[in-house]
């Protein structure tokens, strides 16, 4: 009885240091992937994709969109093939740029949203253009060739999926799990052994 009360608090000690000692490990950062839904262009074009972005910094990671002709500008194709991305937070917080260089004019898409895409749920637009002479950013969201031909987004969100969890959270998890059936158990062979 009293070598099981020994192993059974000695694999309890065990399972509360590794769960804690993994507690402890800093959060990386996952990939939150997103899809545009919605978006419209103030010339009757469209844009749609997808791209990840980085959960603790908010940068994108990944692109491949498309955008569809209007009456000001073609359609494009924004992917790893075809352009790359020129900046994060460039123009405005919480932004990207892709940059496209065909042979006759440079060709941006900026999206900026409203919140950081440092985590999932939905994310809106910032629709329009707008210029702030005070700290030099450009706001909204738009596509250019050679800048002097653009239109403005004037609806659109981002949805992202939940991501799942991380690999050392599941870990943690099962090392409790185990730490307390095991106790359980000890526990139960133990009182039943007291009563007969």
């Amino acid at each position: 009885m009293l070598m099981g009360r020994l192993i059974s608090s000695a694999t309890l000690a065990t399972a509360i240091v590794v769960g804690a000692a993994f507690t402890a490990l800093p959060a990386n950062a996952s990939i939150i992937d997103w899809t545009l839904v919605g978006v419209t262009f103030v010339d009757g074009g469209t844009a749609g994709g997808t791209f990840s972005t980085d959960s603790t910094t908010g940068h994108v990671t990944a692109f491949d969109i498309i955008t569809t002709a209007g009456t000001t500008l073609p359609g494009q194709v924004y992917d790893s093939t075809t352009s790359f991305l020129f900046a994060n937070n460039g123009f405005s917080p919480n932004s990207f740029i892709t940059y496209l260089n065909d042979l006759s004019a440079a060709v941006y898409l900026n999206l900026e949203f409203v919140n950081p895409l440092t985590s999932s749920g939905v994310d809106s637009l910032v629709t329009g253009y707008a210029y702030d002479n005070s700290t030099g950013y450009t706001f909204g969201s738009w596509e250019c060739r050679g800048c002097t031909n653009l239109r403005t987004v004037t609806a659109g969100e981002a949805v992202s999926a939940t991501p799942l969890p991380s690999t050392w959270t599941m870990l943690i998890v099962g090392f409790l799990g185990l730490g307390f059936f095991a106790y359980r158990g000890t526990r139960n062979r133990s009182a039943a052994i007291a009563a007969a």
